[in-house]
């Protein structure tokens, strides 16, 4: 966490407060609580911090909001790459870049064995990585660390990547991509297969042909 995080919460936090006073908001550096009737804002001002600090272009801002358990409008901003990410239920996803909006399309790729894959990973200590996931990678054709797991999410409703894998509980960073891949056509659950939600403990988010795949390659013996 750097003061920018801080500082960038409190422009989001204020600017929401100001124009849905009812709304619950919760924040990956203040907290905060989800309503169980209303709508709730989820806010990273800063994912990709170490990028950040390090002067990499790879960092950005999710937002997103969630009504009745389900994501309905999502945005994920990256501004040194000059990309704005967009998407609401039922409405498609899009990018904005250069005055121009252009709608998103995830890929046509068919097999695990030719996919892009992201993920970031610890390697810190030697520290192993679950085997399923360590499948999946390599499985895969290559492998792609950005290090923000929004940009990632991104770049699989853009078709840049054709498979993201997040195996933590992050929700401000997972939503904006559950919603963003699926109306760009794409496919996003928990690491079981079942539907995502705020509790969920990791993301699978792929082009939807290699969905199956990929589960199956991530719980086989």
């Amino acid at each position: 966490m750097t003061e920018v995080d801080l500082l960038c919460e409190e422009l989001m936090v204020d600017a929401i407060r100001e124009r849905y006073p009812e709304d619950a908001i919760l924040s990956e550096e203040r907290g905060g609580s989800v309503s169980e009737d209303g709508r709730t804002w989820l806010l990273d001002p800063v994912d990709g911090t170490a990028n950040y600090m390090k002067a990499n272009p790879m960092f950005c801002a999710c937002v997103s909001v969630v009504e009745g358990g389900s994501v309905i409008h999502a945005a994920v901003a990256a501004p040194r790459i000059g990309d704005l990410y967009h998407a609401r239920i039922g409405g498609g996803a899009y990018r904005e870049a250069g005055g121009k909006e252009m709608p998103l399309r995830v890929s046509e790729t068919q097999k695990l064995e030719y996919a892009v894959v992201g993920a970031d990973l610890s390697l810190y200590g030697g520290r192993p990585q679950d085997p399923g996931v360590e499948r999946v990678l390599f499985g895969s054709w290559q492998l792609r660390a950005l290090g923000s797991a929004g940009i990632r999410g991104a770049w699989i409703s853009a078709g840049y990547l054709d498979v993201s894998v997040g195996t933590r509980n992050t929700a401000w960073d997972y939503a904006p991509t559950v919603l963003l891949v699926s109306e760009a056509g794409g496919r996003a659950t928990d690491l079981t297969g079942e539907p995502w939600n705020l509790s969920s403990d990791g993301l699978i988010a792929t082009n939807a042909a290699l969905h199956k795949e990929v589960l199956e390659t991530l719980h086989s013996a």
